[in-house]
């Protein structure tokens, strides 16, 4: 791809995503009853669907391991954690699953204007580990969220792979899976690395595919959650196994 190209994708991307995020807000702030449908109408079916039409993927793969099982049967109460590579991960993980989601996200997002007060506004759990009166208060919205029908995504690694390489994950996704008593979704996200590499602001065209594991209930882990926290991890290694094994393609 030539780097016009590239650019004018990347400014195509920019607008579109300010477009949306701007007619969310103020979807959201007219009507809070329509905050469900801002996400999964505007978030994924407008915004994230289109990133993917513009990064070449208009029939996204999405996938499940399991021939027993596909995307959408996928519980609608649940934590969903991911790999992360990529800006475009919140895209792409947004277009695949089924239901409609927020983020498990850090305290400072509500300072970033725009984007901030809609994320408040729609339910995001903000997460301050240094401060256990605000971490019991992420619990409280995570259970209001998900009472709305609102699934979560978390990225457990705290910050994107640079080569792709599964980080270690950090534990509060699973302290939530099991205060909320909701299962945790492995799922793993394929391509956005070339389409938007960690430390780039070019968006380029490339194959994008997401693969889902079996959900992890935390009582089939006697609520340990190191234990769910290693299966989650092994889970989403083996997605990216095979992954690497049928598409020969960086991450």
């Amino acid at each position: 791809m030539s780097r016009l190209h590239s650019l004018v994708l990347t400014v195509i991307v920019l607008l579109w995503s300010v477009f949306c995020c701007s007619l969310a807000l103020v979807v959201a702030l007219i009507s809070k009853k329509a905050i469900p449908w801002v996400l999964k109408g505007i978030g994924s079916n407008l915004w994230s669907k289109y990133i993917m039409v513009f990064t070449g993927n208009s029939r996204m793969s999405i996938t499940h391991h399991s021939k027993s099982s596909i995307p959408s049967e996928l519980p609608s109460r649940a934590i969903f954690v991911a790999n992360h590579v990529s800006q475009l991960d919140i895209n792409a993980a947004s277009y695949a699953i089924p239901h409609p989601i927020v983020f498990l996200a850090k305290e400072s997002i509500r300072k970033v204007p725009i984007l901030g007060l809609l994320n408040e506004r729609v339910g995001t759990v903000f997460i301050n580990r240094s401060n256990k009166e605000a971490a019991q208060k992420a619990v409280f919205q995570l259970r209001k969220t998900l009472d709305l029908g609102i699934s979560v995504l978390v990225f457990p690694e705290g910050t994107r792979s640079i080569d792709g390489a599964i980080k270690p994950f950090k534990k509060g996704a699973f302290h939530l899976a099991l205060q909320a008593n909701v299962p945790i979704v492995p799922m793993h996200i394929h391509g956005t690395r070339r389409a938007l590499p960690s430390k780039s602001i070019w968006v380029k065209a490339n194959p994008i595919h997401v693969r889902f594991g079996d959900p992890i209930y935390p009582e089939d882990h006697a609520d340990n959650i190191k234990s769910m926290n290693d299966v989650a991890k092994a889970s989403i290694e083996a997605l990216q196994s095979w992954h690497r094994e049928q598409i020969s393609s960086p991450d």
